[in-house]
């Protein structure tokens, strides 16, 4: 029992009779070029949107289709609609909001487009233009803001927006 015990005991002492040889650590201050290190650019390549090209899908026994976006899904203002505009839309105003809805697009405010739109907003729906379509999306909205009135279309924030013709102003 006794060699049992000094066997075990043993690498005990033998570990506290060794010393490790001292390294001298040598201190470096961090310089403020070091701290500010540019974060590394995690893009690899850059894609510009080109409409695909036609590719054949299988899409039935002895079907094929093309693989391709719709005019519809690449413009979304050339989407054909064809609706009645509630009872509850009172105003032009409230009529284009109701046909961009699904759209994606939101109109600007009327604060930025100037007063002769602020006013034509406001004005009543005519009952001739509660039922459109079927239509381009874009045809509907200028239909009812009428002749005197172009669209502009920021596609950044998916904005619409008027501006009077110079004519009228």
């Amino acid at each position: 029992m006794r060699t049992i015990l000094l066997a075990a005991l043993l690498p005990v002492f033998m570990t506290g009779c060794i010393t490790l040889p001292s390294v001298k650590q040598q201190t470096k201050a961090v310089a403020i070029a070091d701290a500010q290190k540019p974060k590394p650019n995690i893009f690899i390549e850059r894609y510009d949107y080109e409409p695909p090209s036609a590719t054949q899908i299988r899409v039935g026994r002895y079907t094929n289709a093309d693989a391709v976006n719709t005019q519809q899904q690449e413009n979304l203002l050339e989407v054909v609609i064809d609706t009645e505009i509630p009872s509850k839309a009172q105003t032009v105003g409230e009529a284009i909001e109701f046909l961009l809805m699904r759209s994606g697009f939101s109109m600007a405010s009327p604060t930025i487009q100037g007063g002769h739109v602020k006013q034509l907003l406001s004005k009543p729906l005519p009952h001739a233009h509660r039922k459109i379509g079927p239509v381009m999306l874009k045809d509907a909205l200028m239909m009812l803001v009428g002749k005197a009135y172009w669209m502009k279309v920021d596609p950044v924030h998916r904005l619409i927006a008027f501006d009077t013709v110079e004519e009228f102003k």
